[in-house]
């Protein structure tokens, strides 16, 4: 049922509703001031009654007259003395009723000779135990009660209906513009958006129509920006997964051709092995990002000492340090300690620490330094390559990103390094940045907010520490 038809329908029953209590209290004043009058009436007859009978109590020449009114005057023992000629002999009022009208007024409504009448009776002035009884026929007060009663149904019925149309017009009017943002949002969906299109219109009302159209073109937006960046995920992806498959077949295939020596089938299979290790830290790095991005990487935290995390950082990467001719040092307090995912946190300086490896100049010294900051952990790994290109630091941790435009393999990696990295310091609270050393080089850092032992920590700044730590060939 349309929004609209159940605001017509509920408006119209609270109208019915509010117009019935208002009816029943009209009703109710008419009827209470109907009966006050005729009350009224019947008291002026009681206060003549005493006329009708004489001082020794026999029926007076001159009786009340036929009419309207039914006068009665009873004595003691319960008998008629004087009454109107249609009231007959019989009192109006039974013994126990009679009873009550010797000591003080009663007024009640009855049905007599078959019609409902109002009946009075108090004392009768001057004459101990006498009582005076008047009444009269309701059929005028009834008749009146049942026209008002018709004309107020009738009123109550066109004020529901006009209610209601009203309730239903003003509904519509006040949810046109919401159909029209359907209309708008059911139209983007029968065609892909592109970038930059104009979505769904803001009325110019500044009310609340108009910030639902700013909050679902501002969702639209981020789904938009969510599809591009998933559409270059997938066409990042299918270009890296591509070249090394590319690779690995055609080892494969040269590898199947008849002729070939073991030594060409070993550098074969060695090439292939390369390709299809290739592969899998690719895929690996995927499956981690995705994990991030759907908040399912989950964190093991436990205190962690800085110096020997980063020291087996830098351990294993020795062969390959030796092989480049460069040396690794480690500056970070011995009492450090920090509230972290010790794996995941080696995972990122891993990271660091190859993307280093790919562009320091031989003979020179990489840098792995840890350091707390108040109760933030500060984590930095520095090297004395080129640098990164201006242009690149703004998209330093995009997927896939790589300082060269042309995409070239000539350092390895698929550009997921610091995007993981990014990651890791995200599922962590914090953030990476990166920027260039003023004389040369490259830093990357991670921002771990609260991470850091307020009880060992010790305060400074990164880079402070004398360079005189553990080093690494």
């Amino acid at each position: 049922m349309p929004i609209r038809l159940r605001l017509a329908i509920a408006f119209a029953v609270a109208a019915a509703a509010l117009f019935a209590l208002g009816g029943w209290l009209l009703v109710s004043s008419i009827s209470s001031a109907q009966l006050s009058t005729i009350d009224s009436q019947l008291a002026v007859q009681l206060s003549q009654a005493g006329r009708y009978v004489t001082a020794g109590g026999l029926p007076a020449a001159a009786g009340p007259p036929a009419g309207e009114y039914l006068i009665q005057v009873i004595d003691p023992a319960g008998r008629v003395r004087g009454a109107s000629p249609d009231t007959g002999t019989a009192p109006l009022l039974t013994a126990a009723e009679l009873s009550q009208a010797r000591h003080g007024q009663i007024t009640l409504s009855r049905l007599a000779d078959d019609e409902n009448t109002r009946i009075t009776a108090a004392p009768l002035a001057g004459r101990n135990g006498w009582t005076a009884v008047a009444g009269i026929s309701l059929e005028s007060y009834e008749a009146t009660m049942s026209n008002a009663e018709r004309g107020i149904a009738a009123a109550g019925a066109i004020f529901v209906v006009i209610a209601g149309a009203g309730a239903y017009w003003l509904a519509r009017a006040a949810l046109s513009p919401v159909e029209r943002l359907r209309r708008q949002v059911a139209a983007l969906a029968a065609r892909p958006l592109k970038a930059g299109e104009s979505r769904i219109e803001v009325p110019a009302t500044r009310d609340e129509i108009a910030a639902l159209a700013a909050t679902m073109n501002d969702l639209l937006g981020r789904l938009q920006r969510a599809l591009s960046r998933q559409r270059a995920f997938v066409a990042d992806a299918s270009h890296e997964l591509r070249t090394p498959l590319a690779v690995l077949r055609g080892e494969l295939e040269l590898a199947d051709r008849p002729g070939r020596s073991r030594g060409e089938l070993a550098a074969a299979v060695r090439s292939a092995a390369a390709e299809a290790d290739r592969l899998a830290r690719i895929t690996s790095d995927l499956l981690l990002l995705a994990r991030s991005d759907d908040d399912r990487l989950s964190l093991q935290l436990t205190w962690t000492e800085l110096r020997p995390l980063l020291a087996r950082s830098a351990e294993l990467a020795g062969p390959r340090l030796a092989e480049a001719g460069l040396t690794c040092r480690v500056d970070a307090p011995a009492d450090l300690r920090a509230r972290i995912d010790p794996d995941w946190i080696r995972e990122a300086v891993d990271n660091l620490l190859d993307n280093a490896l790919r562009f320091a100049p031989r003979g020179s010294v990489i840098v792995l330094a840890a350091q707390a900051s108040g109760a933030d952990l500060g984590i930095e790994v520095r090297d004395e390559g080129p640098g990164f290109p201006p242009a690149f630091l703004p998209h330093a941790f995009e997927r896939f990103g790589r300082p060269d435009s042309g995409r070239s393999r000539d350092h390895g990696g698929a550009g997921l390094g610091l995007a993981i990295v990014q990651a890791i310091a995200g599922a962590h609270g914090g953030a990476a940045t990166a920027r260039n050393q003023p004389g040369g080089g490259a830093v990357v850092a991670l921002r771990l907010p609260g991470a850091a032992d307020v009880r060992s920590r010790r305060q400074g700044t990164l880079g402070d520490n004398p360079a005189s730590g553990r080093g690494y060939a």
